[in-house]
């Protein structure tokens, strides 16, 4: 059986460990990317893809649309990868992209946001930021609806949605927020590559912060209708499991999947492999409120 992203990551760790070497952010990138794309899943078909860069005022940021029709008004799905915060881009989640808006009739707009350790917090998140604002002041020139906008993200991008619901609770109505083996806490890493990634991405600055470490919000009834998918093996289930709780005890409409036996979906998740069907079924079922 093919080993998990998980298994894969530790395995070059450990042997760059072996060698009283860390392994470099190239090797953490090319596991994670060769792992989905070893896969060999050919993407589904859209009716149309676009790639569109957003201007920051300094920079862009390349953003794709996924349209899977031309139909307007159509619901949209903010998607942003995971990849152990430091990995990951357009291409690594082009499958779950594509899957999602056939089988959610919405637009999905993903993007490549700045990572660490070239761009450490809170450069990726107010790429993010950026972004949720063009969809929203953007959203009818390409067929959306702003009023119904779903935010996703799976593992580190999990983190990243999860803040951007906190950092804009008062400005921008969310209509659902779907997160897939989220990271929401990055106050004690611990040792290894999840140790490793963490101190990159905070880059000195402490993570007592509820944008950097989403449990730490005071307020969570701002979150919207929220799906929350772990895993039974994944040692970021606990982040999940926390965050349930604390939505259950603020009355947010919420809904968690445990998924019995399975580990950290990764690349799984991002190839719209099988092993994630049942990730990817619960996701299209809340979002169509089914």
């Amino acid at each position: 059986m093919r080993k998990t992203l998980l298994g894969v990551l530790l395995l070059i760790l450990n042997a760059h460990y072996a060698n009283a070497q860390a392994p470099s952010i190239n090797d953490v990138r090319q596991a994670i990317a060769g792992e989905i794309y070893g896969f060999n899943i050919q993407g589904q078909k859209v009716e149309s893809v676009q790639n569109i860069p957003v201007w920051t005022g300094a920079d862009t940021i390349p953003v794709r649309v996924y349209s899977p029709s031309k139909n307007n008004a159509l619901p949209i799905v903010f998607l942003i990868h995971g990849g152990a915060l430091v990995a990951g881009d357009l291409n690594t989640h082009d499958n779950i992209s594509r899957l999602l808006a056939n089988k959610t009739g919405s637009i999905v707009i993903a993007l490549d946001y700045r990572k660490p350790p070239e761009a450490p917090y809170p450069v990726g998140l107010n790429d993010c930021n950026t972004v949720l604002e063009w969809i929203v002041k953007n959203a009818g020139k390409f067929g959306g609806d702003a009023k119904k906008l779903t935010i996703l993200g799976d593992s580190g991008g999990g983190l990243l949605a999860a803040a951007l619901v906190i950092k804009n609770a008062a400005a921008i109505p969310v209509s659902n927020l779907v997160l897939i083996n989220p990271a929401l806490d990055l106050r004690n890493p611990g040792g290894g590559l999840y140790g490793m990634v963490t101190q990159l991405y905070l880059g000195g600055k402490p993570a007592n912060d509820s944008l950097i470490s989403p449990l730490v919000a005071s307020n969570f009834s701002v979150f919207p209708p929220t799906l929350i998918v772990t895993s039974e093996k994944d040692v970021l289930k606990p982040h999940g499991d926390q965050l349930y709780e604390k939505l259950t005890q603020a009355k947010v409409t919420v809904k968690r999947v445990d998924l019995a036996g399975k580990d950290h979906l990764g690349g799984y998740w991002a190839a719209g492999h099988a092993e994630a069907e049942e990730a990817i079924n619960e996701t299209v079922r809340f979002i169509l409120k089914k």
